[in-house]
């Protein structure tokens, strides 16, 4: 548990409000001293594995060296390297290095006896880029409502997503190709288990949640067994549930070939393990987007596959999306028509008849990238009898709402941690559904239930029934209706398809 210096407690009982300083807590590798805000404590940049550079590139998270003396936590640790593509709020993550393994915790200040349930964050990005130390992800907020809140770094693009010949060959135990960056997410986990009770959390309580690419890595923690028992419970933001990952072994190009392809193209044909990890840093940053891939060891398949076979981990879920997610393709129709295969021509003058501010097309783009597929894995859970809940998020800021088509993709991100962001203005509707926004997570995180004394009810995916959140000026359950069944009847049957293809 923390510990208070003197002048820290003498302060505190001389105030009428609760105030503390200088927290500290014992963690396996050595001592940790945050920062009091309020009644939160924050501790930031702790490492929970060792910096994956030189000899531990492209290799599995190795734990961190021990240290002597107090280590202050009071900055964000380094994010993992990524090229700079946007100025947008999820994308100020500060100073880069390879040593990036970090992570922050906020904690509530007065902890039951029991402890607190713990909710760790794993960021989005298209797997290329964000950081755990993003401003938007200050866990503060939700940490007053009674978790601990920890947000993570996990290595990104090629440095985190990469197969080779050669680092398949240095593994004695068959290895586990290529997804670093799962990896260091379950390195996080486990850091978890070890070591949240010294600031208060219960290592029984943990749920991970995550928005986007972050969305995508919970459902892979969801479907791989070297994440079980790690944690409980599950939130996917953004996330789909029915994209096929890319697949090592068959086909013309497995994740090997082409991560050979790739180094051949940097000047390192045929390299050894030493001569990958020798590349230089602008080279792997400059050569094109990476991601997760099935890698015969911790994926399997697709977690949308796995969920179709009930194979996932026995956890609770809860899953959903925006209103506006065609907004993160830009609108591109190509997305629907591939996504909904030869039923979008009849999709699309079903939908005419349903006019939104976004328009038909931009609705499909919706339905079949994010919201139905999301609503196949809450219901796939259920029909194994484990907790299930949808949500469609359909709130926009004041002052964008006259122009907004509706809630793009990210945008429920500073409601969840109330984080208001950029030029941002919020009006009393806003405030209002962020505090039972976050109000709903925090109670999932705790008992498994989003619902409370007094709040909307929110009614679960059931075996025979698929209700979901409406989060909009009034929060409610709704119902889908029948054209929205059938989009996902026609998403799901393409992504049956594929997964059976890849095999």
């Amino acid at each position: 548990m923390f510990k208070l210096t003197i002048a820290a407690a003498l302060a505190a009982s001389a105030l009428s409000t609760p105030a503390w300083a200088a927290p500290t807590a014992k963690l396996d590798a050595g001592v940790v001293e945050g920062a009091a805000q309020g009644e939160v404590a924050v501790f930031r940049g702790i490492p929970y594995a060792a910096g994956p550079s030189g000899p531990l590139r492209w290799r599995a998270p190795q734990p961190v060296k021990p240290w002597t003396g107090v280590r202050p936590a009071t900055a964000n640790g380094a994010a993992c390297p990524q090229p700079h593509l946007s100025d947008d709020p999820w994308a100020q993550v500060g100073p880069q290095s390879e040593d990036c393994l970090f992570l922050n915790v906020f904690a509530p200040a007065k902890t039951p006896k029991a402890g607190d349930a713990v909710m760790v964050f794993i960021h989005g990005g298209s797997f290329i880029r964000g950081s755990g130390g993003v401003p938007l992800y200050d866990g503060s907020a939700l940490a007053r409502r009674g978790v601990v809140v920890v947000t993570i770094n996990y290595r990104l693009g090629r440095l985190g997503y990469f197969a080779h010949p050669a680092l398949t060959a240095e593994n004695a135990d068959g290895g586990r190709l290529g997804n670093y960056g799962l990896m260091d997410q379950i390195a996080a986990l486990q850091w978890v288990q070890k070591n949240i009770a010294a600031f208060g959390g219960d290592p029984k309580k943990v749920t991970v949640f995550g928005e986007s690419a972050g969305a995508v890595a919970v459902q892979m923690l969801t479907t791989t067994q070297a994440a079980k028992g790690l944690f409980v419970r599950a939130i996917s933001e953004s996330g789909g549930g029915t994209a096929a990952a890319t697949a090592i072994r068959g086909g013309p190009l497995t994740a090997e070939a082409f991560g050979a392809s790739w180094a051949k193209g940097v000047g390192a044909a045929d390299a050894t393990p030493a001569q990958l990890r020798a590349i230089p840093l602008a080279d792997v940053l400059k050569s094109g987007p990476a991601g997760p891939m099935v890698d015969g060891v911790m994926m399997l398949r697709s977690p949308g596959d796995t969920y179709r076979k009930g194979e996932q981990l026995r956890v609770g879920l809860m899953i959903g999306g925006n209103s506006h997610e065609a907004s993160l393709v830009g609108e591109n129709v190509a997305v629907a028509k591939a996504g909904l295969g030869a039923a979008y021509p009849e999709l699309l003058e079903a939908s005419r008849a349903h006019p939104t501010k976004a328009g038909p097309e931009s609705d499909l783009i919706t339905e079949s990238l994010s919201t139905q597929p999301s609503r196949y894995l809450a219901q796939k859970n259920a029909a194994l009898g484990l907790p299930a809940w949808s949500y469609y998020f359909d709130q926009v800021a004041g002052s964008d709402r006259a122009k907004a088509r509706g809630t793009d993709h990210g945008g429920e991100l500073s409601y969840l941690f109330g984080t208001r962001i950029d030029k941002e203005v919020w009006d009393d509707e806003d405030a209002r559904v962020s505090q039972a926004m976050g109000d709903y997570w925090t109670r999932f995180a705790k008992t498994g239930d989003p619902n409370g004394q007094g709040a909307p009810v929110w009614a679960p995916v059931a075996k025979t029934a698929s209700p979901y959140m409406r989060f909009d000026a009034h929060p409610h359950t709704d119902q889908w209706t029948p054209l929205e069944d059938k989009i996902e009847t026609a998403a799901v049957a393409v992504a049956v398809k594929a997964w059976d293809a890849a095999k």
